[in-house]
C-alpha cells in the first residue's frame, strides 16, 4: 500500500541487474494530499544483446536486438479508521525486436490494522488488459495475494515479520514468502523466503538512514541458477 511522508515529498530511485545484460530502473514520488497519499511511479527494464537466428545453426547470428518494457502508474490510497484502501493505474509498453504491445492494467488492495501491532491485506494485481500482435501475444499474470504482519512491541531493535500467499494465473499452485525487518538506530537488515512449486528464492539486503537520504542494497538467490538479482535503491526527503 502506498505510504507518504506526512510532511513534503518522497522521492525514489533505483537501479538493479540480473545476468550479465537485464537492467531494471524505476523512479517514483510520493507525497500527501488531503486525507490521502498520491503517488507517481516510472519503471524502465531493458535486454541487450539478444540474437535473431534462423533454424539452420550459424557462427553469426543474422542480427542482434534489445528488447524492452516502460511502465508509468499513479497510485493513490486513503485510511479510514483502522482500514487503509488504494488503488493504482498502471500503462505499460513493450518493444520486442519489430513489434509493440501496450495496456492498461488496474491494481486495488485493502489492508485491515489489529491494534498497533498486526496488519492484514488482500489485493488483486494486473487486472486490466493488453493488445496482440500477429506473432506476439502476452497475458496479463493476474494475481491474488494476501498477507499478515508482526510488528515486535517497541524496543531498541524494531522487528517486524511477514507471512504472505500468493494465487497467480501463471503458476502453478500457491507462492508462499516469508520476511523480516529488523531496525536499529540507522540500520535496516531484510531477509526473505520465497517458495512456489519449482522454485525457491532467497533474498538478503541492508540499509542505511542519514538524514534525508536512506541507501538499500539487495540481493537475491534463486534455484532456477539464473544468476543473482542486485538491487540498488536511494530514496530523498524532500521539502
Amino acid at each position: 500500500m502506498l505510504n507518504a511522508p506526512s510532511k513534503g515529498v518522497a522521492l525514489n530511485v533505483s537501479y538493479g541487474s540480473w545476468l550479465n545484460n537485464i537492467s531494471n530502473s524505476s523512479f517514483s514520488l510520493a507525497s500527501k494530499i488531503g486525507r490521502g497519499n498520491i503517488g507517481l511511479n516510472i519503471r524502465h527494464m531493458g535486454v541487450s544483446d539478444l540474437e535473431l537466428r534462423s533454424n539452420r545453426p550459424t557462427d553469426d547470428p543474422l542480427a542482434t536486438f534489445s528488447s524492452s518494457s516502460f511502465a508509468a502508474a499513479s497510485s493513490y490510497s486513503q485510511t479510514y479508521g483502522a482500514i487503509t484502501m488504494g488503488a493504482t493505474v498502471r500503462y505499460i509498453l513493450i518493444q520486442l525486436y519489430t513489434e509493440n504491445v501496450s495496456g492498461m492494467t488496474f491494481d486495488g488492495g485493502i489492508t485491515r490494522s489489529f491494534g498497533k501491532n498486526i496488519d492484514l491485506g488482500f489485493s488483486i494485481l494486473n487486472t486490466g488488459f493488453i493488445n496482440n500482435t500477429d506473432s506476439y501475444n502476452p497475458v496479463l499474470p493476474l494475481r491474488f495475494l494476501s498477507a499478515l504482519s508482526y510488528q515486535f512491541p517497541r524496543s531498541k531493535w524494531g522487528h517486524k515479520i511477514c507471512l504472505s500467499a500468493e494465487k497467480s494465473s501463471l503458476v502453478n499452485g500457491s507462492i508462499i514468502r516469508v520476511a523480516s525487518e529488523t531496525k536499529f538506530e540507522k540500520f535496516d537488515l531484510r531477509f526473505g523466503t520465497q517458495s512456489s512449486n519449482e522454485v525457491t528464492v532467497v533474498s538478503g539486503g541492508f540499509g542505511i538512514r542519514l538524514g534525508l537520504l536512506n541507501f538499500h542494497y539487495g540481493i537475491q538467490i534463486g534455484s532456477q541458477h539464473l544468476g543473482l538479482p542486485q538491487m540498488l535503491d536511494i530514496s530523498i526527503k524532500l521539502p
